[in-house]
């Protein structure tokens, strides 16, 4: 079994403050390793949460490369005990999965794109709020946490 919790990087584009190639802890999450690289000021002081928005508008990358020379079994998994929360997951540049709901576990086949010697995991974090906009422009505005209801 081959453990990916180490060698990971986060980076994004066109953000308010340059992103290229943090070191990132997986697993954990964007805001605490922007916060460790000295990028941000802590989310949870002050007014700093509202001024950090732009980050759940905001494109994630992370990447990681690992050795793998086998064995050559039936099905070799990638198993993520949650990703947050719409996600693409590719290896080698081959897509081996999607994902859209931060609150289950995933496993994906991984044999179809493993290779002997160096792979390249990367998992893109799509902007929340841009999912639910085109979520939203599919199936019509749903009640949320900031919508008011009447009773």
């Amino acid at each position: 079994m081959v453990q990916l919790h180490h060698g990971w990087q986060v980076s994004a584009r066109n953000t308010p403050v340059p992103v290229s190639r943090v070191a990132a802890t997986v697993p954990g999450c964007v805001h605490t390793d922007l916060l460790a690289a000295g990028l941000i000021p802590d989310p949870y002081l002050d007014e700093n949460e509202d001024a950090l928005k732009w980050i759940g508008q905001t494109r994630w990358t992370y990447e990681t490369s690992f050795l793998w020379n086998g064995p050559e079994d039936d099905r070799i998994d990638l198993v993520c005990a949650g990703l947050d929360t719409v996600a693409t997951i590719s290896l080698n540049g081959t897509e081996v999965g999607r994902t859209a709901n931060m609150h289950r576990g995933y496993r994906f086949d991984l044999r179809s794109a493993l290779t002997p010697g160096r792979n390249d995991l990367r998992v893109v974090f799509d902007s929340p709020y841009e999912y639910t906009a085109a979520m939203a422009r599919q199936v019509g505005s749903r009640p949320g946490p900031t919508t008011s209801r009447t009773t």
